[in-house]
């Protein structure tokens, strides 16, 4: 027997991940979980992140690196084969799509300054 196995928060191996007993789908209870979970992310997901990005940001980038692909190339996405026309349409969407956000933070009064931890 694995001692790893039986220690909590110890990882499956990488080639384990994808079988359908590691995503809980092995059993009907591993089903209810992960039910619950999709539930409780639906409720609070979003005000959940945004607490994470705001006090622990940290922990928020270990959340947007873990689910982004291993491979993913900072070329994915490039500009170089669209027109400065389709160049620029981009900027006006990612403008129109950022403004709002923008709008909300600075009537929140903009970001809040982190209070470092008292040591101990």
């Amino acid at each position: 027997m694995n001692d790893q196995s039986a220690t909590p928060g110890a990882e499956a191996p990488d080639d384990a991940a994808g079988t359908p007993a590691a995503r809980g789908e092995g059993s009907p209870l591993g089903g209810s979980f992960l039910g619950a979970v999709q539930a409780d992310f639906a409720r609070h997901g979003v005000n959940v992140i945004a607490r994470i990005r705001e006090e622990k940001p940290e922990a928020y980038l270990k959340l947007v690196a873990s689910v982004l692909p291993k491979d993913l190339s900072a070329a994915t996405g490039g500009v170089d084969d669209l027109s400065d026309e389709q160049i620029i349409d981009r900027i006006r969407a990612l403008d129109a799509a950022i403004r709002p956000l923008l709008s909300l933070r600075k009537r929140a009064g903009g970001l809040r300054k982190r209070v470092p931890p008292a040591k101990r």
